[in-house]
């Protein structure tokens, strides 16, 4: 278990038998939207072939925070998939001390993560969807420009428009346009088990030039 101080600790969650596996799970059902949810007979899958991570917070020994990470097998890309706080535990700020972990874990290993955010140019709640991005951009997340990235309809109704934004210690300015069609295909067939005749590829083809990671808001 790792602490950040006496009243806050980390640990990673690896078996389903674990003691607050199942409040994890509860969170995760009652945070995200059903068109953003992966199953979670997937995330149990995930669990037991170690293809992802599950965390969870703690404060004062109590249940806190859950998130969920997947290591992209092909890339040293790391996606943040799911991060959220028990409602009435929000004002103590541990999910930026978890992201503040997080992110010193991944640099020591080399590895980059990946976020995907509600895209503020679409949909409701553009403010909540701004100061969300803020947030990240805060802990030392960039955005890839022009990259409305999609996510797919988990719940079989919509699509969701998103940002994609990067936690990175590399100095580039730019991702390479086949390691940026890579990741997303990854991202599509490893996370979201698209089948690769799914047509929500297609629009990956769109992009045609190295992609931009932006330094300011």
């Amino acid at each position: 278990m790792y602490s950040t101080n006496p009243q806050i600790e980390f640990q990673q969650i690896q078996h389903l038998d674990h003691p607050d596996f199942e409040n994890a799970i509860a969170l995760y059902e009652q945070t995200f939207p059903s068109q953003e949810k992966i199953p979670i007979s997937w995330i149990r899958e995930a669990i037991l072939t170690q293809k992802t991570q599950l965390w969870g917070g703690y404060y004062q020994e109590e249940f806190a925070l859950m998130s969920i990470l997947y290591p992209l097998p092909s890339s040293n890309f790391i996606l943040l998939a799911y991060l959220a706080t028990v409602p009435h535990l929000r004002n103590i700020k541990i999910g930026s001390k978890f992201l503040k972990y997080l992110i010193d874990l991944e640099k020591r290993e080399s590895k980059s993560l990946i976020l995907e955010v509600e895209h503020p140019d679409f949909g409701e709640n553009r403010e909540l969807k701004q100061r969300r991005i803020q947030f990240y951009q805060r802990l030392g997340a960039k955005k890839l420009q022009d990259i409305v990235y999609i996510l797919p309809a988990l719940d079989g109704t919509k699509t969701t428009e998103m940002i994609l934004m990067m936690i990175s210690d590399t100095n580039s300015e730019k991702l390479e346009k086949t390691v940026v069609k890579q990741l997303i295909r990854e991202l599509y067939t490893e996370v979201y088990r698209r089948h690769p005749d799914d047509p929500i590829f297609n629009w990956i083809e769109n992009i045609k030039d190295d992609i931009i990671i932006l330094t300011d808001n």
